[in-house]
């Protein structure tokens, strides 16, 4: 089947969210699905770190080690602005795995572009694109022949996400792009990553709630950075510097239409402990 037409295909196609209690059959289903995808392809899978990422990348060695295939290769976009504990987690989960691990990261850092654009806001999102696409986009690139990409992309996260096709190309990498866990719920995540006894990012069990390879505040919330202040005050100083470097007087947030200075946060922190 012709590339174009296995994208019109799953466009179209509808999908139940799965049960729970399916879930070997659900495992099988998705490798399935994964092996199909691959068969003329060099799979790559970009690995943030979080739950649904390592579910991915745990389903698609499977695939490719059952074929007798070693040709799987992770990307990690190290966006500049993120913990090191989830790079080192990134690290350890690919060799436990042995999955080769590709780091790509942008020409200039967050903080860099930060003075140079202005933050990232809701209505200019440039560090999606600098820090993780164009990075990646750069790095395949490079590489030649037919490929394709997998993720750990859920349609249950959002409402914006139960509107994106499970497979389709991918403009700016310039290949194929295949969400194989898209209809799995929360629910099966968490029981696959406990029966099969995969280690889960050490962040989770500090309180955040998400993967933590970038902090750049457009999704973050506020009670986020007071929890990141309390983990990582060191870290959270350096976004304070630059907040403070930043020569238009910029927020690092917004909640509700109003700026939220970091510095403030802090101001507060340190007002509680006294009280």
């Amino acid at each position: 089947m012709a590339k174009t037409e296995k994208v019109q295909q799953r466009s179209r196609g509808s999908y139940v969210f799965s049960s729970l209690g399916n879930l070997e059959e659900l495992e099988l289903s998705t490798m399935k699905e994964i092996g199909d995808m691959i068969t003329d392809a060099q799979p790559f899978i970009l690995f943030s770190g979080g739950r649904d990422s390592v579910v991915a990348l745990d389903l698609a060695k499977k695939v490719v080690a059952n074929s007798e295939r070693n040709d799987l290769i992770a990307i990690h976009a190290d966006t500049t602005i993120g913990l090191s504990e989830n790079l080192s987690y990134v690290r350890s989960t690919c060799n436990l795995l042995s999955v080769k691990l590709e780091v790509v990261k942008p020409d200039l850092d967050f903080f860099e572009l930060s003075k140079r654009k202005g933050f990232p806001r809701h209505n200019a999102r440039w560090c999606c694109y600098q820090l993780k696409v164009d990075p990646i986009r750069k790095y395949l690139h490079k590489v030649g022949g037919e490929k394709i990409i997998l993720d750990g992309i859920r349609a249950e996260e959002s409402r914006q996400r139960t509107k994106m096709s499970q497979y389709s190309w991918h403009k700016r990498f310039a290949c194929c792009v295949f969400h194989p866990i898209f209809y799995w719920r929360r629910t099966d995540v968490l029981e696959y990553l406990k029966r099969h006894n995969l280690p889960e990012n050490p962040l989770y069990s500090k309180g955040f709630k998400r993967a933590t390879e970038c902090w750049c505040g457009v999704f973050k919330s506020v009670e986020e950075f007071r929890l990141l202040l309390r983990g990582y005050p060191e870290f959270f100083e350096k976004l304070v510097n630059l907040e403070a470097s930043m020569r238009n007087g910029g927020s690092f947030l917004f909640k509700q239409g109003k700026k939220v200075y970091l510095r403030d946060l802090k101001e507060e922190e340190k007002t509680l402990e006294c009280s």
